[in-house]
C-alpha cells in the first residue's frame, strides 16, 4: 500500500490542472542512501512539501552506519534497510522493485527539490511518448566555498546547454515509466559502491532502445554536496575514467550503442591542450623558450575554448570567482586527461567498468 501518513501525501485527489490521464498516474520516489544523516532530513521536508505529492517514498538505506535509519523513520516513508553496501546502482533497483508507482522518480538523500517539481513532471507526461523526463542542478547552493561552487555551476552549465531530448538519466532529478524501467532491466548491477556513470551508462541504453527521455529546465533540484579540492579533483578523474570506459564498451560491443554525454565539445577538446600545457612547463627548465611558449599557447587557447563556460561563472559568481576558475581549469583538465588515459588503461585489463 501506498504511504498516507503525511499531510503532504493524498491519495486520489485530483490536482485542477491535471488532465484524466495525469491524474491516474502514480509516482513513486525512490531515494538511495549510503550514511546521508546530514541531509536526508531536508530532503524528505522538501518532499512532503510538494504541491502535488508522491503516492509513496521509498527510502534504500545501503548498509548505513549513521543515523540514516532514524532520521528516514520520522517521515512518512517505506525504508527498505540492506545489510550490505551493494552502491547505488544495486541500492536503485532495490527500490524500484518494490515501488507500486506508474512513475519512478529518482533522487538522491543530497538533494532538495522545488515545491512544485512533481507537477511539472506530471505535464510531461501527458504525452504518451515521453518514457522518462530528467532535470538538472540548480545553480544556488548552501556553500561559499570555490571547490563546491565550481563542481556545482559545471553540472548547471553542462546540462543547462542540452536538447530537449536527451540520452541521458542523471538521477539527482529522473524519472521513467516503471514498465520501460523494468523493460530495460534497471541500472547495470555491474557497477559496485559509490559509482558516478551507472545513470550515464542506462540513459545510453534507453537512446539506444528508441525511448524518449525529455529534458526539463523547470525540474532545478539544489545539491547538498560540498567538496574539498582533493575531492573535486579524485571526482573528476573518477568520472573521466568511467566516461571513457562507457565509451570503449560501447564501441566494442557486438551490438553497437548510442552514445551521449553531456561534456561541451569544447572542454573535451581541451583536454589535450591541458596535456600539451604541462609538457611544456616540463621541458621549460631545458628549453626556456618552446617550453613557455608551450605553455602559454595551450593556456591561451583552453581559455578561448573554454570562454561560454567561465563568462557563465562571472555573470554567476563575479570576477574574483572568474578568475580562480580560469587559473583552476587547466590543471582540473590535466586531471580529466589522466582519468582518460586511466580508463583505456582499465579496458586493455580487462576492467571494463
Amino acid at each position: 500500500m501506498f504511504d498516507s501518513h503525511c499531510p503532504a501525501i493524498r491519495m486520489g485527489k485530483r490536482l485542477p490542472d491535471q488532465t484524466e490521464n495525469q491524474s491516474r498516474l502514480r509516482i513513486s520516489v525512490v531515494i538511495p542512501v549510503h550514511n546521508g544523516e546530514r541531509t536526508l532530513a531536508q530532503c524528505l521536508a522538501a518532499i512532503c512539501q510538494m504541491e502535488r505529492p508522491p503516492d509513496e517514498v521509498i527510502v534504500v538505506d545501503d548498509a548505513s552506519t549513521d543515523r540514516t535509519a532514524e532520521i528516514a523513520s520520522r517521515f512518512p516513508c517505506r525504508i527498505v534497510r540492506l545489510t550490505e553496501n551493494v552502491g547505488a546502482a544495486r541500492a536503485k533497483n532495490r527500490g524500484a522493485a518494490v515501488a507500486q508507482g506508474d512513475i519512478l522518480f529518482f533522487t538522491d538523500a543530497d538533494v532538495v527539490v522545488p515545491p512544485q517539481l512533481l507537477t511539472w513532471l506530471l505535464e510531461n507526461y501527458a504525452d504518451e511518448t515521453v518514457t522518462g523526463v530528467v532535470g538538472l542542478l540548480g545553480t544556488e547552493l548552501p556553500y561559499e566555498d570555490f571547490p563546491s561552487q565550481f563542481k556545482n555551476l559545471w553540472m548547471h552549465h553542462t546540462y543547462a546547454r542540452l536538447p530537449a531530448y536527451v540520452g541521458l538519466f542523471y538521477t539527482s532529478a529522473a524519472s521513467i515509466r516503471r514498465a520501460a524501467f523494468a523493460a530495460e532491466g534497471g541500472f547495470d548491477e555491474s557497477y559496485r559502491g559509490a559509482s558516478v556513470t551507472e545513470d550515464m551508462d542506462f540513459g545510453q541504453r534507453l537512446l539506444t532502445a528508441g525511448y524518449r527521455i525529455r529534458f526539463d529546465r523547470r525540474l532545478e533540484v539544489q545539491h547538498l554536496k560540498r567538496y574539498g579540492l582533493r575531492e573535486l579533483l579524485r571526482t573528476d578523474l573518477e568520472r573521466a575514467r568511467a566516461l571513457t570506459k562507457i565509451w570503449l564498451r560501447n564501441k566494442l560491443a557486438h551490438v553497437p550503442r548510442k552514445h551521449f554525454a553531456s561534456v561541451p565539445w569544447y572542454s573535451a577538446a581541451s583536454v589535450p591542450l591541458a596535456g600539451l600545457g604541462f609538457l611544456g612547463i616540463l621541458v621549460a627548465p631545458f628549453w626556456p623558450q618552446g617550453g613557455g611558449a608551450l605553455a602559454i599557447l595551450s593556456y591561451a587557447a583552453i581559455l578561448a575554448l573554454n570562454w561560454p563556460f567561465l563568462s557563465f561563472l562571472g555573470r554567476q559568481r563575479g570576477w574574483r570567482f572568474f578568475l580562480q576558475a580560469a587559473l583552476f581549469l587547466p590543471p582540473d583538465l590535466f586531471v580529466s586527461g589522466l582519468g582518460i588515459v586511466a580508463g583505456f588503461w582499465d579496458v586493455m585489463r580487462g576492467r571494463r567498468y
